[in-house]
């Protein structure tokens, strides 16, 4: 069924009367001598699109034709259509693309073309598909990317949209790429980080580990150093050793010379006694130096606690050292049977004396 309204009535000797719906676009005219009658609209519009029937009405008069039907069709330009993408311009997917008129009368039709990136025009891929603006693409790559063109027709004129399509790897988009951005960056970041620190702590390792060679180094001149200055205190003791051995052969050669004389006896004595005096001088000499090599013995342990490496070198330092030290004790132990000697001289010459 048809929806059917009324535009405008006329009843004899009377007006036309016109339906509020056209008031002010509709006027009817009617000529009953001629029999004829016209509807006339302004202003139409396409919803004016439609079909308009006459009818007439005679009292008592069902003959002939009482009605006639006609279709007004309404013409307007299609509108600027209306582009768009459906689905997700990724690689390996199907996506449409949409052209749309709202207004065109007759309604128009449709028609796509294609683009390069170079604005070259081409052919559709294979498979593509185009129905009432609808473009359908199956398996896009980055060869699909490129631009469309959608034009709209009817038979008074024509309108076109064009749209840019860009084809991207799977999931790659504006989010997902800054993501992917920012985590790069955080990984140079850190990475930087744990290769700055590694080579603090290596150079901090290298300058402890050249400054405790460089000490230890240092710990080894210095007892070269005393070993050759207790070495020197060896020279010595022999040339007193030897001073003392010259000065018991003159006492002998006194003893014969002057058959004993004891006011130069007891000279001679006191001159030895001087000398043994001398003996014990040497003697806390030599304890002094003794007790130097205590402290520097006590040094080594010292540096040894203080970088607790090279143990087995300090080791070896101690007991050459100790081993010095037993020399030191054997010279005292010598030196001191000089002094025995000494007095055994003495006796003898008071022997003599009471002789």
């Amino acid at each position: 069924f048809y929806d059917v309204k009324t535009v405008a009535s006329y009843f004899l000797n009377q007006t036309p009367d016109i339906a509020p719906d056209y008031e002010g676009r509709a006027t009817l005219t009617v000529d009953v001598a001629r029999r004829e009658s016209s509807l006339t609209l302004t202003k139409v519009t396409e919803l004016d699109s439609r079909n308009y029937q006459c009818s007439v009405l005679i009292h008592n008069d069902d003959e002939g034709t009482t009605s006639a039907t006609t279709y007004l069709l309404v013409l307007e330009r299609p509108s600027p259509p209306i582009c768009r993408i459906q689905g997700n311009a990724e690689y390996w997917n199907n996506i449409s693309l949409t052209c749309v008129s709202e207004k065109g009368s007759p309604k128009p039709s449709y028609a796509w073309q294609s683009y390069s990136v170079q604005n070259v025009p081409r052919q559709f891929p294979p498979r593509t598909t185009e129905k009432d603006g609808v473009l359908s693409l199956f398996n896009i790559s980055m060869e699909t990317s490129g631009f469309y063109i959608c034009e709209s027709t009817n038979r008074v004129g024509s309108a076109s949209c064009n749209l840019t399509l860009t084809v991207m790897p799977y999931s790659m988009n504006i989010g997902a790429t800054a993501g992917i951005i920012a985590g790069v960056l955080a990984g140079i970041v850190c990475l930087g980080i744990v290769i700055y620190c590694c080579c603090r702590k290596k150079d901090q390792k290298d300058k402890y580990a050249e400054g405790s060679r460089g000490r230890y180094d240092g710990s080894r001149d210095h007892p070269d150093d005393r070993r050759d200055r207790y070495g020197g205190s060896r020279d010595r003791l022999d040339d007193q050793r030897d001073r003392y051995g010259g000065s018991r052969d003159r006492l002998d050669d006194q003893k014969d010379r002057h058959g004993g004389s004891r006011d130069r006896l007891d000279d001679q004595r006191d001159r030895y006694g001087g000398s043994r005096d001398r003996l014990d001088d040497q003697r806390d000499r030599y304890s002094g130096s003794r007790d130097r090599y205590g402290g520097s013995r006590d040094r080594l342990d010292d540096q040894r606690d203080r970088y607790g490496g090279s143990r087995d070198r300090l080791d070896d330092q101690r007991d050459r050292y100790g081993g010095s030290r037993d020399r030191l004790d054997d010279r005292r132990d010598r030196y001191g049977g000089s002094r025995d000697r000494l007095d055994h001289s003495d006796a003898r010459f008071d022997e003599s004396q009471y002789d």
